[in-house]
C-alpha cells in the first residue's frame, strides 16, 4: 500500500529479531480492522531477507514501512521507529501478538471517555486470560504507585509528541540493550512522562493477545534472564527517587523463596528465587540515584 495515505492516527512500530512468520498473526489482526488510519512500521534487526515474503503479502493491504537496522537492542529499535513515525499516537507491538478486531474502536472509546496522554490495557492469551504479569483488574490512572501493575510495552498507546519530548525509551534497558538491566523499559518511560507532568489510563478491558510461554523456569537460560529482568526492576526504582523502604519488600520476597523452595526439595527454584535477588539487589546498587530533570529528544538514529 501507497505511504501517501492520509489522516494517519496511530503509528505501530515493530521492533523484530530472529522472527519471521511469526508476524503474521499480528499483520492479520490489523488486516482485519475495518478502518485503515494506521501504519506500521517494521524495525529489522535481522541481517537477512527473512522478512520479505513476509510483509509483501500485506503490503496491498495497510501501509507498511520497512526498517532496516543492524542496531541492536529493542529500544533502539523502537526509537528509530517512532522518529519515522507520521500518526498521532504511537503503539509498540511485539512481533508475536496480535490484537482483537475491534481494538482501534476500543481505543478511540477509551481516549473519549478518559482523556489522558498515554494508555495501557492488560496481556492475555487467546482466551483472553491475563498474562505476562499481576495485573490491576479495575480501571484506574497510571501512577507512581501503581505503573508495577498497570503497564506492558506492546499494550502501550502513547502521544508521538510526548513520547518524543519525553526521550523515547532508555536504550540502556530493556532486551538486547547490552547491559545487567533487561526490562522494565516500559515503566521507566512511564516515569519521565508522568515527571513532566503527563496523565496515564489503565483499563483491563482494554486487552491484547500474546502467546503464553510455558517453559521451565529452572533451566540455565531462564534463570539467567530473570536475574536480568530483575536487575531491571532494582535500575528502574531506584533511578525515580523510590526510597528503599519500597524497595525492600521486593528483596525479601525472593529471599522467603530461597528458604521455602529449599525445605520442599526444589533446587532449580531455589537458584531461581536466589537469582532474582541477586538481580534486583545488583540493579538497585548500580543505579543512578535519581533520574535527570529532562528527557533528550529521541533522534532519527534511535540513539
Amino acid at each position: 500500500m501507497s505511504r501517501n495515505v492520509p489522516e494517519i492516527e496511530t503509528s505501530m512500530v515493530v521492533a523484530t529479531l530472529g522472527r519471521s512468520h511469526e508476524l503474521s498473526a499480528l499483520l492479520c489482526s490489523l488486516a482485519a480492522e475495518e478502518r485503515r488510519d494506521f501504519e506500521v512500521i517494521i524495525v529489522d534487526q535481522n541481517p537477512d531477507d527473512r522478512l520479505v515474503p513476509v510483509l509483501a503479502s500485506f503490503d496491498e493491504l495497510m501501509s507498511i514501512l520497512h526498517l532496516r537496522t543492524d542496531r541492536k537492542g529493542v529500544c533502539r529499535a523502537r526509537n528509530l521507529g517512532a522518529a519515522q513515525a507520521r500518526g498521532q499516537w504511537l503503539m509498540f507491538p511485539d512481533d508475536d501478538c496480535w490484537y482483537p478486531q475491534d481494538f482501534l474502536t476500543r481505543m478511540d472509546a477509551l481516549r473519549k471517555d478518559h482523556p489522558a496522554d498515554f494508555y495501557s490495557g492488560r496481556a492475555t492469551n487467546a482466551l483472553g486470560e491475563t498474562i505476562m504479569g499481576d495485573f490491576a483488574m479495575e480501571a484506574k490512572p497510571i501512577e507512581h504507585t501503581t505503573v508495577w501493575t498497570t503497564l506492558i510495552e506492546w499494550m502501550l498507546v502513547v502521544k508521538r509528541s510526548d513520547f518524543a519530548a519525553a526521550g523515547g525509551f532508555d536504550v540502556a534497558i530493556g532486551p538486547g540493550s547490552g547491559t545487567q538491566w533487561g526490562a522494565y523499559e516500559i515503566q521507566d518511560l512511564a516515569l519521565r512522562l508522568l515527571s513532566a507532568g503527563r496523565k496515564g489510563w489503565y483499563d483491563p478491558a482494554f486487552t491484547g493477545h500474546h502467546p503464553h510461554d510455558r517453559f521451565d523456569q529452572t533451566t540455565p537460560a531462564a534463570v539467567a534472564r530473570m536475574r536480568l529482568y530483575s536487575a531491571g526492576l532494582g535500575y528502574v526504582m531506584r533511578k525515580h527517587g523510590y526510597g528503599f523502604g519500597d524497595y525492600l519488600p521486593r528483596l525479601l520476597r525472593p529471599l522467603a523463596g530461597v528458604v521455602i523452595y529449599a525445605f520442599a526439595g526444589k533446587p532449580g527454584m531455589v537458584r531461581r528465587s536466589w537469582n532474582i535477588f541477586a538481580g534486583r539487589w545488583a540493579g538497585w546498587r548500580a543505579a543512578p540515584r535519581s533520574i535527570p530533570p529532562h528527557g533528550t529528544p529521541v533522534s532519527r538514529s534511535g540513539l
